[in-house]
């Protein structure tokens, strides 16, 4: 939860490269795919930047399995 809470705070401040850069950093697939889901259905302007970040780390998490 603090990974959506952490993006929806940079979206809420229109800080795109922080919401997206927290998405690339993280390491727990779950708080990921929540993230996207989220993302996926709510409209915050923005989210579509942080949905590619977080589906870029989804990808990097998998290749490293």
């Amino acid at each position: 939860m603090g990974l959506t809470v952490e993006v929806l705070n940079d979206l809420e401040a229109r800080n795109l490269q922080a919401a997206a850069q927290a998405a690339l950093v993280e390491n727990n697939a779950i708080a990921l795919i929540e993230l996207l889901e989220m993302l996926w259905s709510c409209d915050l302007e923005g989210a579509n930047t942080v949905i590619d970040a977080v589906l870029q780390r989804l990808q990097q998490l998998r290749s490293l399995r």
